[in-house]
C-alpha cells in the first residue's frame, strides 16, 4: 500500500466500491498516507505475527460458519411456525424468529398498545406544566429481548421500505437531541403496530395499507 502507485490504489478502491463509493482518489491518498506512517515490524517479528493473524482469521471464519449453520436452522424452524412477520422487507429470519418467540400467542395482547408496553417502547411521563419533554426515556421495563429485537429490525425496515424511511426521517428531522435514537425507537414503536395487525390479521404486509 505504501509503495503502490497512488493511480493504481484509487483505481482497485473505485472497483471495489463501485458506482455509490464517493472520491476514491481521496480515499486512496489517505490510505496510503497512512500506510507510509505506519509502524514497521522488525523482520524477525514478521513471521509471529503472521502467524498470530491467520490464526485469527482461521477462528473468524470458524465463527462465520457457525452463525450460517444457526441461521439456517432458525429459518428452518422459522418455516414450520404460521407467521407473516417476515413478509416485512428488512425483517429476516433471524429477526422474525425472534420476535416471533418473544411476542407468542399475538392474542394476548389486546392492542398494539399493550403489545409496545410488553415489549418497553413506551415512554416515562417526563412534563413540566403542559409541555411534554422531547426526551422520554424508555420505561426499560417489559420484554428487553422483544424490545432489542424491534429495535435491530427497525434499524433495516427504515432502509428498505418507503413509508417506513419517511417515518423515521421525519421523526429524525424534528428532534433536537439525539435523533437518530429517538427517530429509531418512535419508527420500532410504528414496526410494532404493523407486527400486531400482521399476527392478528394473518395477511401479509403492504406498505400500501400499512404505511400510514
Amino acid at each position: 500500500m505504501a509503495t503502490t502507485p497512488l493511480a493504481t490504489v484509487a483505481k482497485e478502491i473505485a472497483e471495489i466500491g463501485g458506482a455509490a463509493l464517493k472520491a476514491p482518489d481521496d480515499i486512496a491518498h489517505t490510505l496510503q498516507r497512512l500506510a507510509q506512517k505506519a509502524f514497521r515490524l522488525r523482520p524477525k517479528e514478521t513471521e509471529a505475527r503472521q502467524f498470530s493473524l491467520v490464526m485469527h482469521l482461521d477462528t473468524i471464519r470458524t465463527w462465520e460458519s457457525q452463525i450460517r449453520q444457526i441461521e439456517r436452522a432458525i429459518a428452518r424452524d422459522l418455516a414450520a411456525i404460521p407467521q407473516t412477520v417476515t413478509s416485512v422487507a428488512g425483517i429476516g429470519p433471524v429477526y422474525g424468529a425472534g420476535i416471533v418467540a418473544e411476542i407468542g400467542p399475538i392474542a394476548r395482547f389486546p392492542s398494539d398498545d399493550a403489545l409496545a408496553k410488553y415489549a418497553g417502547l413506551t415512554g416515562r411521563a417526563h412534563q413540566s406544566g403542559t409541555l411534554d419533554a422531547e426526551d422520554r426515556p424508555l420505561t426499560r421495563s417489559g420484554n428487553a429481548y422483544l424490545r432489542y429485537y424491534l429495535i435491530e429490525a427497525a434499524d433495516r425496515v427504515r432502509v428498505r421500505d418507503p413509508a417506513f424511511e419517511a417515518f423515521y426521517i421525519r421523526k429524525y428531522s424534528g428532534a433536537a437531541h439525539h435523533p437518530h435514537k429517538r427517530a429509531l425507537v418512535l419508527t420500532a414503536r410504528k414496526l410494532t403496530g404493523v407486527i400486531f395487525g400482521l399476527l392478528t390479521r394473518g395477511q401479509l404486509y403492504d406498505g400500501r395499507r400499512f404505511g400510514a
